[in-house]
């Protein structure tokens, strides 16, 4: 028998207090864990806005691929501020650009597992396309929209796009720099 051993038969006290504590450190460790777990949840969805942690913008994350980018459709119901988070994911060089609306604005292009920023001041409703400006990537379908509003209507977001979206309006943002 070990000294240790012997304390519990003497005193059942002590060995109440040990359990109690290590059930104290059980309940710590799972409220620690929901807790970063909510933390995680906690960044939008896929295709929503949070607010920003700077204060009056709001955040949009994207995620870049070869060749896609998720969400690829984003809708969001207020104009203001946006800041788009992008993140390559993908195995080569990718980039943002947003226009429509009277907006233009790219992002330089990032190396894979970057992360990058623009921010876009969105002041009318409507859709405005964004794509990954580097060569040949939109044409391979690297491309979505950002609605602010209702978008138009039902039934015409499927199908209309691909006429609208892609093969009017200049060849695939070339040449405007």
């Amino acid at each position: 028998m070990t000294p240790f051993s012997r304390i519990n038969e003497v005193n059942p006290i002590a060995s109440a207090r040990r359990m109690l504590e290590g059930m104290r450190l059980a309940v710590a460790g799972v409220l620690a864990l929901v807790g970063l777990l909510a933390a995680g949840c906690g960044s939008g969805g896929v295709g929503q806005t949070g607010t920003s942690a700077t204060g009056g913008g709001k955040s949009i994350s994207l995620a870049a691929a070869d060749f896609s980018f998720d969400p690829s459709k984003i809708q969001i119901d207020q104009t203001g501020t946006y800041t788009i988070q992008l993140t390559n994911n993908g195995g080569t060089g990718h980039a943002l650009e947003v226009e429509g609306q009277g907006i233009e604005e790219k992002t330089d292009t990032i190396n894979p597992g970057d992360t990058t920023q623009l921010t876009v001041e969105i002041t009318k409703p409507g859709t405005y396309e964004f794509y990954c400006p580097v060569d040949g990537h939109r044409a391979q379908g690297m491309e979505g929209t950002l609605t602010l509003g209702s978008g138009g209507g039902s039934g015409g977001t499927g199908t209309d796009t691909g006429g609208s979206g892609t093969n009017t309006g200049g060849g695939y943002g070339y040449g405007s720099g």
